[in-house]
């Protein structure tokens, strides 16, 4: 709280009563639920007020502050030509290191195919 604030009359008399913990959650009954007696905003008010005025929001029946979860992190999704960069440049490398082995099969297969062309007759 940056700032000082007054809060009006009913809420500070709201911290001298001791309330039951539905006042201040919801619950179910009778086959409806059924909405707090206080809302969230004036749960907020009341908390405050309670720091404020060094009074512990237990004591008044205010259920503790839910522990903060951390935010869960995904990576970025990327582009697809991001995310497949770095396996493309591995079958690069790949197939340069296979490319003398690939050229000379090729000329071999070459000559072969020539040679079968070729006649046997000498004209």
């Amino acid at each position: 709280m940056a700032t000082a604030r007054k809060f009006s009359s009913a809420i500070l008399n709201h911290l001298k009563t001791e309330h039951p913990t539905t006042a201040f959650q919801v619950s179910f009954a009778n086959g409806h639920w059924r909405p707090p007696r206080f809302s969230l905003r004036q749960q907020a008010d009341i908390r405050k007020a309670c720091l404020l005025t060094q009074v512990d929001p237990a004591s008044i029946g205010m259920p503790a502050l839910p522990k903060k979860k951390r935010m869960q992190k995904k990576p970025p999704k990327g582009h697809k030509q991001q995310r497949m960069y770095a396996e493309k440049q591995a079958a690069i490398q790949k197939n340069l290191e296979d490319m003398p082995e690939k050229i000379r099969k090729w000329k071999e297969d070459l000559a072969k195919e020539k040679a079968k062309t070729k006649s046997a007759l000498p004209f």
